[in-house]
This record gives structure tokens, sequence and C-alpha cells, in this order.
């Protein structure tokens, strides 16, 4: 370890270095045992935690486009978690940051997939920014989105929303993170909008669903067509 001494002398406009000591300092074995002492029981404790079973998954839920198993998992449970707040879901396909194989999902598996402090926000579009948004979704060849299904044909884009008459609505509720809703990944279809918060991070929404599952079974369902 080296450690720096730098002394300063100034006047009215001027900073000059006057003088630079340095001292080398051994870092001895038995102080490291010691800090190792002191962190190994938080260590293991975190491990613990982290290393726990929430859920079974039969399918490996992978990154892709136009749809994923990964994507459509965590949009569809999003949009269970904002308890039909919101018409449809939409996320990002750089914000999933791993994937997680068949097999047990632990919390760990989640934090990988999720490392940041998103929290889920509902935005209400009008029909022409709704527009702009799904010709985001077809023009990136396709995003995680739940709650609605996508049939791009040539230069018109048709779309569906579950259980939603599209004719009766002034604004379409759309639930993403706070990311996003700042415009992030160019999502500018977002910006300036009030923002309804459901207090909740993305990623404690996805523990806390897995935690009330014991298998999950995701499979990709053609909720998106494009012009091949």
């Amino acid at each position: 370890m080296i450690v720096c001494l730098i002394f300063f002398s100034s006047c009215t406009k001027l900073i000059s270095i006057q003088s630079f000591e340095s001292e080398s300092i051994e870092v001895k074995n038995d102080i490291d045992s010691l800090i190792y002492k002191m962190i190994i029981p938080y260590q293991t404790e975190i491990d613990k935690q982290m290393d726990q079973n929430l859920c079974y998954t039969k399918n490996d839920l992978l990154k892709g486009k136009p749809e994923s198993t990964l994507g459509n998992f965590i949009c569809d449970l999003s949009l269970e978690t904002s308890n039909k707040q919101a018409d449809v879901c939409v996320m990002n396909y750089g914000g999933l940051r791993s994937t997680i194989s068949a097999g047990n999902i632990t919390k760990r598996d989640i934090f990988k997939v999720m490392p940041f402090e998103n929290e889920l926000v509902i935005l209400e579009l009008n029909k022409l920014e709704f527009y702009q948004m799904l010709e985001y979704l077809t023009k990136r060849g396709g995003e995680p989105f739940s709650g609605m299904e996508i049939n791009q044909k040539n230069d018109t884009i048709l779309y569906s929303i579950n259980n939603k008459d599209l004719l009766k609505e002034k604004y379409i509720r759309v639930l993403t993170t706070d990311y996003l809703a700042n415009g992030g990944d160019k999502m500018s279809f977002f910006k300036n909008k009030k923002q309804n918060q459901l207090g909740i991070k993305l990623r404690d929404a996805i523990i806390t669903y897995c935690a009330s599952k014991d298998t999950i079974n995701i499979n990709l369902d053609k909720r998106i067509s494009l012009n091949e």
C-alpha cells in the first residue's frame, strides 16, 4: 500500500504542488485474516439467502427476438402484479442481463437477470403515442411485451389488446419501468408523462411471483408476427 502526502501552496488564482512524499506500508497476512474473519459471517448469510430456491421452471428462460421465453415471463408476471391497473406491459431486451436455465430458480438467478433498481410505473398513452410505441417495437424487431398481439403486414401494424375495446378508450395504460418511462432506450413516446408508481421494484416483483409458484412453464405464444 502506498500513502501519498501532498502539500499545496496557494495564492489568489494559482495552486501548485510544493512537495510530494510517498511511503510503502506492508499489508500483513494476519491483518488480511482478521478482515476475512469479520466479513465471512455476513458473506455466508448473503449466500444462503441468494441461493434460496424460489420455484422450478420446466423450460429455459432465454432472451431472443421477436419474442422470448424470458421476455414473456417477466412481462406477463409484471402485468399480473399491476392487478388490472395496466392494459399492456412493455420492457426492453437490453434490460434483461442474463438467462435462467431449466430447473430451480434462485434469488441469485433473478439478481443476474435484473441487477437494476428499476421501479414499476404506469403511463397513459393516447392513440398516437401508442401507435408510435408499436412502430418502435416492430422496427426494433421485437421487444418484451405482454397484454396484446402485434401483427405487421408490409407497412401496416395490426394490433389487439386483451379484453379492451379501443374504440371506447381515450388512453391505453402501459406498464413499464421508471428507466424506460424517462425515455431510456430511445422510448421518447414515454417521456414527460405522469408516472403512476406501483411502489415495487421489477426485481422484487419477479422474486415475489416466483416465491408464490411451485412450477412455471413458459412458452412462446406468437404474440408478435413481423414481416419476413
